[in-house]
């Protein structure tokens, strides 16, 4: 934490060193399109004097309740970093408007492109998305003002992903609707097919499937919200192995749970930043 506010400019909460343009000259182009992930932190409503100054305070004298964080992921890279923190007394839409219109301003200065937002399901996030970004009018994506390029709005993805896994691992298949795009008309997806493909290949040395264990299959109460267990289920290695077998050792039945594995790895991709 100390050295993330020796960072900050403790009035505005930006970053005002030099340490994110270094970090940004670093990355080639294709790094350089990001994920802002927004979150709130609550925290004690006191202030403590330190080194000479009174900490706890938001700019107008007011004793800070809530922690208001800017990170940037990149898409196709692991560089991240916190890039803003304000210290805010009241949480509000407008003002979570105003401190993300600052860090836009900020990430378009450095050069990096937001694609995509990622914020957590509580009200004023959603009241942030529908009327402040949307206009009143919640849509799958804003364009941005300035490059007018599109950056895509996600509402929790990893609780998201957690449900699918939870519900299929539970359901134990999923009869999916005709969809215009992603998915073929009629696909069927059963739980049954992960678990023999891991029968399968459990004693392989080298395995396809390499991040499927037996623990993601029959998942411990306690681990049914373990991130790692569902991507381990709806990873890329997986709808890969499903592929595989149904091409060359005669289970064509498993097409239908592969399809329905490809977008959902495609969106785990999206919030790999909390992993």
């Amino acid at each position: 934490m100390a050295k993330i506010t020796r960072r900050l400019d403790d009035d505005k909460g930006l970053d005002s060193s030099a340490y994110l343009k270094l970090r940004v000259s670093k990355l080639n182009e294709f790094e350089h399109n990001v994920v802002l992930i927004i979150d709130e932190i609550y925290v004690a409503k006191r202030a403590e004097y330190s080194a000479g100054e009174v900490k706890g305070l938001t700019g107008d004298g007011a004793l800070a309740s809530t922690l208001l964080c800017f990170m940037v992921k990149s898409v196709v890279a692991k560089y991240k970093d916190l890039v803003a923190m304000y210290l805010v007394s009241k949480l509000t839409a407008s003002t979570q408007f105003d401190c993300y219109s600052e860090v836009m301003a900020m990430l378009r200065k450095v050069c990096l492109d937001v694609v995509a937002i990622s914020v957590d399901n509580a009200a004023t996030n959603r009241k942030f998305l529908v009327d402040c970004l949307c206009k009143g009018d919640l849509t799958t994506y804003i364009t941005d003002s300035v490059t007018r390029q599109p950056i895509y709005l996600l509402f929790d993805p990893v609780h998201d992903v957690m449900n699918v896994y939870n519900n299929f691992q539970s359901r134990k298949e999923f009869k999916c609707p005709p969809m215009s795009r992603n998915l073929p008309a009629g696909c069927h997806a059963q739980f049954q097919h992960i678990e023999e493909l891991c029968n399968l290949e459990v004693d392989m040395t080298l395995k396809k499937a390499h991040k499927l264990t037996p623990a993601a299959l029959q998942p411990k109460s306690i681990k049914k919200t373990s991130v790692k267990l569902a991507t381990s289920v709806f990873s890329e290695s997986t709808r890969d192995a499903l592929r595989f077998y149904a091409e060359h050792e005669n289970k064509a039945e498993w097409n239908g749970t592969a399809f329905f594995l490809t977008p959902l790895y495609q969106y785990v991709i999206l919030f790999s930043f909390s992993l």
